[in-house]
């Protein structure tokens, strides 16, 4: 065995070691695609100055040494390109692309349309598993990124998937329909150009941003609904953003607060309701805060998310409230606390609001999403008050149902209305 199949069989079984694997076919596919072969260098990104810079090292995959292919052949995402400010490109942790991959439930013979080429190194994995009947188109708007990523699936022997340079909001008409679509960007939006492209039975699988993150939501088309789409979270994760039409300045995290002090105004203590015994240094690595976030993103905008906490921000009275792992910290740009302290409340009455709904998690919501055209015809009627939110997006709205249980429908007195955002 030498040093490239040493690596990749022990990266496999660090993979199995970590549950990344539910189904044979997926595990062979990670078996069978060398991720070195996918790569010409990558960046470290290096803090400086209170600025973070991109430090190329360098690499050339005929000749891997032992200390690329033990950072290659672990499970940690590589960025791959950047625009001299923040990355644009790079191949994903590889316990989320097997996850990812098992979600998609695939099959011999079908066909996929992947949104976000990348290196290419998933577009890979999928033509393993779907096989030589199977279809794999994958588009990417980076002209040299999939320029590169085409020559690398070429030199490994999957010249049959096919490459597109376009933006990925069109998709490939040419191609269609598909079996399967999955975006390994995170999205502001669905594009109606997919679910066009679905195939009737099909499944889309989408990082669609709510708030501070990019949960996976499973998507199907709408039987009710001209082009609409129906799904929920089928799990968490942070994508780079998508570029192109469906790029959006998102009404979550486009805050600029000038003047805020580097201490706290003041720290309060944690209630017990986010209270964690999860050793993190950030409380969105517990599934408990991620499922309160969740709900802070229907809820509020905008947000506020720091390398320690994430929680509300206020513009008008230049304050911050935090959630960190401990307590609630507070800032404020102003000598008046009145616009701070409401800011707390605010959060508290939020926090109780979840917890008389049970405290659900991102999966217990039901998602439906609307083409704008289509909306006023198209949004269901008749549902509970307090258990329903409405988000606009770019192309679609998105409906965000709560359905109600023995658990949370017992009268507790903070129905509210449909939220509009």
């Amino acid at each position: 065995m030498n040093a490239v199949e040493r690596a990749l069989a022990k990266y496999v079984q660090v993979l199995e070691g970590k549950e990344a694997f539910a189904s044979e076919p997926v595990r062979r596919a990670f078996q069978a695609v060398r991720r070195h072969r996918f790569l010409a260098g990558w960046y470290h990104p290096e803090i400086a100055d209170l600025r973070v810079a991109y430090h190329l090292v360098e690499y050339d995959r005929q000749r891997p040494t032992p200390e690329a292919l033990s950072e290659i052949y672990s499970d940690h995402a590589i960025i791959t390109q950047t625009d001299g400010f923040a990355p644009t490109s790079s191949t994903s942790q590889p316990l989320l692309v097997a996850r990812m991959l098992e979600l998609l439930d695939l099959e011999p013979g079908m066909r996929v349309l992947e949104i976000g080429t990348g290196t290419g190194y998933n577009a890979a994995l999928l033509a393993e598993i779907v096989g030589s009947k199977g279809t794999i188109c994958t588009v990417d708007v980076q002209e040299d990124v999939a320029r590169r990523a085409e020559t690398y699936l070429q030199d490994e022997g999957y010249g049959s998937v096919r490459v597109f340079c376009r933006d990925g909001y069109l998709g490939a008409p040419e191609a269609a329909p598909f079996d399967r679509i999955v975006a390994t960007v995170g999205c502001s939006d669905l594009s109606e150009h997919w679910l066009e492209q679905l195939a009737d039975g099909g499944t889309m699988l989408v990082p669609l941003q709510h708030g501070l993150s990019d949960p996976l939501v499973r998507l199907t088309k709408d039987p009710d609904s001209s082009m609409g789409a129906r799904g929920g979270v089928v799990d968490s994760s942070n994508f780079m953003p998508i570029q192109g039409a469906l790029t959006w300045t998102t009404p979550w995290r486009d805050t600029l607060i000038l003047g805020l002090p580097e201490t706290p105004t003041w720290s309060r203590p944690l209630p017990d309701t986010l209270a964690t015994d999860v050793d993190t240094a950030h409380p969105l690595k517990d599934d408990r805060h991620q499922a309160f976030a969740f709900f802070l993103a229907l809820a509020y905008r905008p947000l506020w998310y720091t390398n320690t906490g994430y929680g509300l921000a206020d513009p008008g009275t230049s304050s911050v409230v935090t959630v960190t792992c401990d307590s609630i910290e507070g800032y404020t740009a102003v000598p008046a606390r009145s616009g701070l302290d409401s800011l707390h409340d605010a959060l508290l009455s939020l926090l109780e609001m979840w917890t008389d709904l049970g405290q659900p998690a991102p999966s217990e919501y039901d998602l439906s999403l609307v083409p704008k055209a289509n909306l006023g015809l198209s949004v269901p009627q008749g549902g509970t008050p307090g258990r329903e939110w409405l988000i606009g997006r770019p192309f679609f709205r998105e409906i965000v149902r709560l359905p109600a249980d023995d658990r949370t429908s017992a009268g507790n007195g903070r129905n509210r209305p449909l939220t509009r955002r």
